[in-house]
């Protein structure tokens, strides 16, 4: 049985990159511009792989699931500072604070044992 910490951090990359990537989608279809989803479409990528990681139990993935989770959400911080609409930005922001939450609960001991960390 997965503990509860690793299903919500999956879950966390999973929505994350839904939401950044439906955010971009919107910005295309605002502006027009296609490549808006170039930077969407990487981070979901990497963020569907760590979810898929984190669900397959892979225990090499921890520590780079918690590394993909603080760039995420540094990126989301950069866009927050960034010129842009306003609800980008307050979405980005929603973002980055789930993003550091996903890297909390991959921090906990359950998801530490559960997926092979120092104990």
């Amino acid at each position: 049985m997965k503990p509860v910490e690793v299903r919500v951090a999956s879950a966390v990359a999973f929505g994350g990159a839904l939401v950044f990537f439906v955010v971009g989608l919107v910005l295309w279809r605002s502006t027009g511009d296609a490549d808006v989803l170039k930077l969407p479409s990487f981070v979901a990528l990497f963020e569907l792989l760590v979810a898929a990681s984190l669900l397959l139990r892979l225990r090499f993935m921890h520590y780079p699931a918690m590394v993909v989770f603080v760039l995420v959400a540094l990126l989301h911080l950069v866009i927050v500072l960034a010129d842009g609409p306003v609800w980008t930005r307050v979405a980005s922001g929603v973002l980055s604070a789930v993003h550091i939450y996903g890297v909390v609960l991959l921090n906990t001991g359950p998801a530490r044992e559960h997926l092979g960390g120092p104990r």
